[in-house]
């Protein structure tokens, strides 16, 4: 892991600076996989779902001071909907990772903020100005990640195989992530952290390559993914981790 007196600096600014946060993640995921090469582990970092992934990069993340909400529903929506007929959660778009300047603030949520004002309309409280019950800061000041992890080899029924929709399932990823993040209004800082384990460092930069051609093509704007990676210990016929983010632009 990183010492602290090698911590990149977060400022409480809407300044975010995506190589520091690759870095740390590229520190933090290299810090899993080394570990459990010690403990001789059967599975290595390979073998993680998404889901778990997700869960160590936002361990990572959170020592690093920084407050991180997970399975957050984007800010906006195409149908704000009316009075008691407000889209619900769970119909709304979610983002992987969300991250704030530090811990304990919260991110302002416009849908919510209208169902707040619904319950009051009819009340004393008609027409006052709601405040937060804890600190928050816009949904623009936030950082929103999407993560996305692949694989070249996997586990199919718990036996280790050629992922064969490897290369259909980064290139959707890769285009469905970046649009849905480049056309959010409300997001002005995003980017796609992509891993990814494959044979060797050329397949991952000549496949994310690839996949970032073709959601140009599709007309997503994205600014030059940071790259980094590591090798692994090869369990199952990956060798390399490579971890990219890709920053969106909004359009």
């Amino acid at each position: 892991m990183i010492g602290e007196s090698q911590q990149p600096n977060f400022p409480e600014t809407i300044a975010w600076s995506v190589p520091d946060i690759h870095d740390v993640l590229v520190t933090g995921l290299r810090a899993r996989a080394d570990a459990l090469d010690e403990e001789q582990a059967v599975q290595g970092i390979d073998a993680l779902s998404e889901l778990a992934l997700q869960g160590v990069l936002a361990d990572v993340l959170r020592a690093h001071t920084l407050g991180v909400i997970r399975e957050r529903p984007y800010p906006g929506h195409k149908d704000m909907g009316s009075a008691g007929n407000r889209p619900k959660d769970s119909a709304r778009l979610r983002c992987d990772l969300v991250l704030t300047p530090r811990a304990g603030l919260s991110i302002a949520d416009p849908v919510a903020a209208l169902r707040e004002r619904d319950e009051v309309e009819n009340t004393l409280f008609a027409g006052a100005e709601l405040q937060p019950s804890r600190p928050t800061i816009a949904a623009g000041d936030a950082l929103w990640l999407e993560v996305k992890t692949l694989g070249q080899f996997c586990f199919k029924r718990g036996v280790p195989a050629p992922n064969t929709t490897y290369a259909s399932e980064l290139t959707q990823a890769v285009f469905e992530d970046l649009a849905k993040l480049s056309h959010e209004p409300l997001i002005r800082h995003g980017a796609l952290v992509l891993v990814l384990f494959t044979t060797d460092r050329e397949t991952a930069e000549h496949d994310v390559g690839v996949a970032l051609h073709r959601a140009l093509d599709k007309g997503v704007a994205f600014r030059s993914p940071v790259r980094g990676g590591f090798g692994i210990t090869d369990r199952i016929g990956n060798g390399w981790c490579s971890l990219m983010c890709v920053e969106s632009v909004c359009v």
